[in-house]
């Protein structure tokens, strides 16, 4: 069980820096390369939902600025949080 509740932890965790590392390219904007393909396909999936729901149920939020990254932070943020008491029964 610990072992599996690490690795959760742990790839929570590497989805944390890549979610970074996406966030920061948006702001550069580089060219497309398979590095930046490859972060796209393993990001949007995840904050496309998270946009979604952000666009319907909270208007105006989403006009300016897309929260969806910081949304996926504080949920990842919210599930190792629970998980985290787990790892050390």
């Amino acid at each position: 069980m610990r072992s599996i509740l690490f690795l959760i932890d742990s790839l929570l965790n590497l989805f944390n820096i890549l979610l970074f590392v996406h966030v920061l390219l948006s702001w550069i904007r580089p060219s497309s390369n398979k590095w930046t393909v490859l972060l796209n396909r393993i990001v949007e999936p995840v904050l496309n939902p998270i946009r979604n729901f952000l666009y319907k149920n909270v208007p105006g939020l989403m006009q300016t600025f897309d929260w969806s990254p910081v949304a996926c932070w504080l949920l990842i943020s919210l599930v190792r949080q629970l998980i985290s008491p787990l790892r050390y029964f």
